[in-house]
């Protein structure tokens, strides 16, 4: 419903409490006022009462009983470009976890890692795919528009969740700047089998940037992105090609000689496009690196589905990344 058609918001200049009046049938209209976090009403007052900002669409939901109205705003933002970013936040997305890693674009030096475990979304998909199969083979087709429904709402809130500790992350240093993987096209370039495909076509590596790219505008953080080949086989310390073989990565530098488990998950991806993006807005092509040892990675699972236990905030999330000196 749109605003001033649908509903209509005002602020009370005496008590400040922004006042709804939604007309959910002709001739028949609800009235009250809105309650939400403090950061979210603040933007909403300066939405009702700037001329810069725009109240648009909202939706009016009702679940257990709590009733919530979701309003969309939109202004415009100043987003710096991002070679005038002295923070660079590199962005590795795979199968299971997001790893992020903040490096002084000057130095170089690490201020913080976070990992952010994601592995309810892969169960829950296999978990809705093994039940779509088994009802399709005894002709119950109706199951899969039900069970496709749940399955994108539950992996829509993870990575909102996820793109919200990614920005609040980000934003704790010095004029960040986040930096993702240029992952356009690769869905025709990963031919596995039917198996690995299914899986790994439906990473929603498109969703996550998008969710993270307008959660930073707002905050106006600028983002970019670097060319994702052999980022996974390159080390992360002298930037030479290694050899990967599954969770097993070894540098072929006889003076690195650095050894991983997982070359997705540790601090070699999210490093790699950290150092990518400072070559990418220098100027640089040379592959001179700095670091000889990897930062220490912090992991981070999402826990909790909101309805019995509270999850924890994004911002106490993206807390945990931040190393002590930086």
């Amino acid at each position: 419903m749109a605003h001033t058609e649908g509903y209509r918001l005002t602020v009370d200049d005496d008590t400040n409490r922004v006042q709804f009046r939604i007309s959910p049938k002709p001739y028949k209209k609800v009235t009250g006022h809105l309650r939400g976090e403090p950061d979210a009403m603040d933007e909403l007052r300066e939405a009702l009462t700037s001329d810069e900002v725009d109240v648009g669409q909202a939706e009016f939901l009702s679940r257990d009983g709590v009733y919530s109205l979701h309003v969309t705003v939109t202004r415009e933002f100043d987003v710096p470009e991002p070679d005038t970013s002295d923070t660079l936040v590199g962005v590795d997305i795979n199968e299971r976890n997001v790893a992020l890693t903040a490096l002084d674009r000057e130095t170089m030096r690490t201020k913080g890692t976070l990992v952010l475990d994601y592995g309810r979304v892969k169960q829950e998909r296999q978990r809705s795919h093994t039940i779509t199969k088994r009802c399709q083979e005894h002709g119950k087709t109706s199951i899969h528009r039900k069970l496709g429904d749940k399955e994108e709402r539950f992996t829509e809130w993870v990575l909102h969740r996820l793109s919200r500790a990614v920005v609040e992350f980000a934003e704790q240093f010095l004029n960040p700047g986040i930096v993702f993987e240029d992952m356009e096209d690769i869905r025709e370039e990963m031919q596995y089998g039917s198996y690995m495909n299914r899986r790994l076509h439906k990473l929603p590596f498109h969703n996550f940037e998008t969710f993270v790219s307008y959660k930073a505008t707002w905050r106006e953080i600028p983002t970019d992105t670097v060319d994702a080949y052999y980022n996974s086989k390159t080390c992360s310390c002298c930037g030479e090609r290694g050899s990967r073989q599954r969770r097993r990565f070894r540098c072929r530098n006889d003076d690195c000689d650095v050894v991983q488990d997982h070359a997705d998950r540790n601090a070699s991806g999210m490093v790699n496009i950290a150092w990518r993006e400072k070559a990418k807005v220098d100027g640089n092509e040379s592959n001179s690196r700095t670091h000889k040892t990897q930062p220490q990675v912090r992991l981070v699972r999402l826990s909790g589905s909101g309805r019995i236990t509270r999850p924890p905030s994004s911002r106490s999330l993206a807390e945990q990344g931040v190393l002590a000196h930086g």
